[in-house]
């Protein structure tokens, strides 16, 4: 897979795969108040969740993933919120699989945040 995101109920989630490590997330600038002391968000070392993101705010977070070689996959929120917990990204990938969800990029808008 490699290195994805994606929004789901207004959350935004930044992941990775394989060999791929999370994107430092200093490149989002403060104004977008996403890894801020104000924000609710959490890390592991391969997911990053940020909750109740602004659709403004969502917007300018696509064009800087997509910049840093994210790509937009469209996957359940119940998903990477496991993936949160376990790490397993073998289970996540055919958890995926079985449930019939394409394993690549989709395009999409930030309307996706109000999703």
């Amino acid at each position: 897979m490699g290195r994805h995101y994606s929004l789901k109920e207004g959350n935004l989630y930044i992941f990775t795969t394989g060999q791929d490590r999370l994107l430092d997330l200093g490149v989002f600038p403060k104004e977008l108040n996403l890894f801020e002391a104000e924000s609710d968000w959490r890390i592991s070392p391969w997911i990053a969740v940020v909750e109740n993101v602004l659709q403004k705010s969502a917007e300018m977070a696509q064009i800087i993933l997509q910049l840093n070689d994210y790509e937009k996959i469209d996957v359940p929120s119940r998903y990477l919120d496991n993936y949160f917990v376990d790490g397993n990204e073998y289970q996540l990938i055919q958890t995926l699989k079985e449930a019939n969800i394409p394993v690549y990029p989709v395009i999409g808008s930030a309307d996706d945040a109000s999703n």
